[in-house]
């Protein structure tokens, strides 16, 4: 792989953000699929019960589909960025699921957990900042 491809450019970094959003969309519409069904909670032993209710919930038609959206976007993410940092900054579906979760789905979020997203928040930009093997930075200072 050249040099150039592991490099954590504007372009791949806007990539893995819209990876996220779509992740967090996808998280939200299957929550709110799931939960319109009322029947939770949802068991291994219940699963073709739970199939032939949702066949025609789109809500959940739409969470499948923004998933294997988000599947390709990640591939290319994959295909452009080392794993060990394309993971790291792609961890920031873990500050926007709470928020949407919060606003959203009006679902309470500790202050301890407020803590434990800003924490995810110190180590994306850590990770983002990080050298290459030669020594290079990952992150160009535009970014």
């Amino acid at each position: 792989m050249s040099d150039h491809k592991k490099k954590l450019t504007l372009s791949v970094f806007l990539l893995i953000m819209s990876t996220d959003l779509m992740e967090s969309l996808t998280s939200f519409l299957m929550k709110k699929g799931v939960v319109s069904t009322e029947l939770l909670p949802l068991s291994l032993g219940h699963i073709a019960h739970f199939i032939v209710v949702n066949a025609g919930s789109l809500l959940i038609w739409l969470g499948i589909l923004t998933y294997l959206l988000n599947f390709f976007l990640w591939m290319r993410v994959l295909s452009k960025l080392d794993l060990s940092v394309a993971v790291p900054v792609g961890s920031t579906s873990y500050v926007i699921v709470p928020l949407v979760a919060h606003f959203f789905l009006h679902e309470i979020v500790t202050p301890v957990r407020w803590l434990g997203i800003f924490l995810i928040i110190l180590g994306i930009y850590f990770v983002s900042r990080s050298k290459t093997h030669d020594g290079g930075t990952e992150v160009p200072d535009t970014l």
